[in-house]
């Protein structure tokens, strides 16, 4: 409590306190989210699931689990370079419960390779991952353009 008040002020100085927010930021997050949820609504993701379930299950059993394991990392990768990883991860978990339903394959390793995939891919843009973007604000308002 002291050292958040030795930084914003005493506990009465709410207008202090907000002018130090990333506001930015957060809006960034928050229309990612709504987009996510919005991909969600129109039953984007949900296709998504059934389309990659179907090619999954057109591989031979035997290697269902190293395809399945292979295309999720790619395919989350990919695009959590360019969609944040966090909204993205959270709009395809429901992709990859349809597909470890509909091919009968471990949901464990497909959660690996969501998980290792999207960090990955995070790396791969600025507005890949969170802690980027909050880097980003953080420099620009200190005067360091990064693009």
């Amino acid at each position: 409590s002291s050292g958040i008040n030795a930084e914003y002020g005493d506990h009465y100085d709410m207008e202090g306190l907000l002018q130090n927010v990333e506001w930015a930021t957060l809006m960034f997050f928050a229309g990612l989210f709504i987009l996510v949820e919005c991909l969600e609504k129109l039953g984007l993701i949900s296709a998504l699931g059934d389309l990659a379930a179907d090619f999954i299950q057109s591989i031979p059993p035997d290697r269902q689990l190293a395809s399945a394991i292979t295309i999720i990392i790619w395919m989350s990768a990919f695009i959590s370079a360019f969609i944040d990883n966090i909204p993205f991860t959270t709009g395809m978990i429901p992709v990859i419960e349809t597909i470890s339903t509909q091919t009968q394959i471990p949901l464990a390793p497909l959660v690996y390779a969501l998980a290792f995939g999207s960090c990955l891919g995070g790396n791969g843009t600025l507005i890949g991952a969170s802690a980027n973007v909050v880097a980003v604000g953080i420099a620009e308002e200190k005067g360091y353009k990064i693009s």
